[in-house]
């Protein structure tokens, strides 16, 4: 059985963006997508979180994977450790999103929780359940 793992990098917080983490969700994603230099292709919008599916203009496979954490005001970059670097296209999002349960991380932001004090977090999604490990750099993560 192989596992799907998720490293989860804490990137902006609202604080950064200048501005609340309660105002709207189009007032925040908008600064985001302006200092990231990214447009969104496409968004998935849970009580708790939001999935970004964020490319660069012009790059058909440019596509990265965030999450927003509405209750913390915090974006998380998604790093799906499946060999492939440099982004997805729009045709590889979905099958991704499933592959790694992408939505699952979405509707409960708070399993990203604890990052503040550690550099990644790495889930595995095994056919029995969701457990974490925590890793203090890069190079523990593989």
């Amino acid at each position: 059985m192989t596992a799907n793992v998720v490293c989860a990098s804490e990137v902006l917080s609202a604080k950064d963006l200048k501005v609340r983490p309660d105002q709207e969700l189009c007032e925040i994603v908008g600064p985001f997508l302006a200092v990231s230099e990214g447009v969104v292709a496409h968004w998935v919008e849970y009580a708790r979180g939001v999935l970004l599916f964020v490319m660069a203009p012009g790059d058909d496979r440019s596509g990265e994977f965030y999450i927003y954490d509405r209750k913390k005001g915090v974006f998380w970059l998604l790093d799906l450790v499946d060999g492939i670097y440099g982004g997805y296209s729009v045709g590889q999002m979905r099958q991704k999103m499933c592959d790694f349960r992408l939505l699952e991380l979405a509707e409960n932001p708070s399993r990203l929780k604890g990052l503040t004090h550690v550099w990644k977090v790495i889930w595995s999604f095994p056919e029995s359940g969701v457990r974490n490990s925590y890793g203090g750099s890069p190079e523990d993560v593989v």
